[in-house]
């Protein structure tokens, strides 16, 4: 009789123990809905703008003595961006008006390959010129 006591009374002890590691246990809600996504996804955009930043900055620093590399990550960006910037503010333009709208400066960068990497200053000056458009 006493062993069967002693059986329950450790029984027991293993449940009581049992339930106090269960309650421990952190519970994640389900489903899609729930604070810490919608902390996520309204960071995003931020995040993503610091990323393409980043992305410029790296392939900035990572060009300055290689012209063939800042030809093809830089230079070809650049255009890129000067022509979505002219489509959207002034719809489509030749080459002529193109050029007035860029300067002189700019528009040879983007279209001529360039024989010499452009200083920082000197891009720094350009990109304000495509912000500008």
């Amino acid at each position: 009789m006493t062993a069967l006591l002693w059986h329950l009374g450790i029984l027991a002890a293993a449940a009581a123990l049992a339930v106090v590691i269960v309650r421990r246990i952190p519970v994640i809600p389900p489903g899609p809905s729930g604070p810490p996504r919608a902390a996520a996804a309204a960071a995003e955009p931020a995040d993503r703008a610091f990323a393409q930043a980043r992305w410029w900055e790296h392939r900035l620093a990572s060009t300055r003595d290689d012209l063939p590399r800042f030809r093809s990550l830089v230079q070809r960006r650049l255009a890129e961006l000067a022509v979505e910037r002219l489509r959207r503010r002034h719809g489509a333009v030749g080459p002529d008006r193109a050029a007035e709208i860029l300067g002189g400066e700019l528009y040879e960068l983007i279209t001529v390959p360039v024989t010499a990497v452009p200083t920082r200053a000197e891009l720094a000056r350009l990109i304000a010129r495509i912000e500008e458009i």
